[in-house]
């Protein structure tokens, strides 16, 4: 089997991986970034298939804890649009922007299927990509219930629309490492990579 391709944002999410075998990239953290780096990254390397991987934070009403094990069929981004004092708003139509990437395919479910088999319990739903990381409580709630996102990262975006434009299929698979209604805890980064470790170890042994 040929090394799977796999973008992550930072050098801290990458060290945990580093021995495994994985042909591994360091993407950036943003939106901006990371779509640029992947975008170029992936334009040499053609795959057909790529991961994004590292740490996410849970929005609330998610029933989700730190080291869970998140899997995205969709990536909103979250911080575009038109916002008022009170809400948000997309732009008109006639804009012909777009704000959503669907990550729903075949690759997706298979990784859900494999990361079950190895006792892991993924859950599969809407990722929120931002420009900050949130630490406001109430941010968090509208952004929960606005778009029905179970994680927030700042790369899943920017790196789904380098795929679409390059006709490349994306999957991106996160462990939580931080609550976002509980904004004064430390992450627990460590948790999130032991985590974040195993995961990989499971795909690279199962993925053909």
């Amino acid at each position: 089997m040929h090394e799977l391709t796999v973008l992550v944002p930072s050098e801290l999410e990458a060290e945990v991986l580093k021995d495994l075998n994985l042909d591994l990239n360091i993407v950036g953290m943003g939106p901006v970034e990371s779509a640029l780096s992947s975008y170029q990254i992936l334009s040499a390397k053609k795959p057909k298939l790529a991961f994004l991987t590292g740490w996410a934070g849970a929005y609330p009403k998610t029933d989700l804890h730190t080291g869970d094990v998140v899997v995205a069929t969709e990536e909103i981004f979250t911080d575009f649009g038109r916002k008022y004092k009170t809400h948000l708003t997309p732009f008109p139509e006639s804009f012909k922007t777009c704000n959503k990437c669907s990550l729903t395919h075949a690759f997706t479910e298979k990784a859900i299927q494999l990361l079950e088999n190895c006792n892991f319990s993924p859950v599969a739903g809407v990722f929120s990509t931002v420009c900050a990381a949130t630490y406001d409580v109430n941010r968090a709630y509208f952004i929960s219930e606005k778009y029905n996102a179970i994680a927030e990262n700042m790369e899943g975006f920017g790196v789904a629309k380098a795929c679409e434009r390059l006709k490349i299929y994306l999957v991106e698979i996160r462990v939580i490492s931080n609550l976002l209604f509980q904004p004064e805890k430390e992450w627990d980064k460590k948790k999130a990579s032991d985590i974040l470790r195993e995961v990989w170890k499971c795909i690279i042994k199962n993925w053909k």
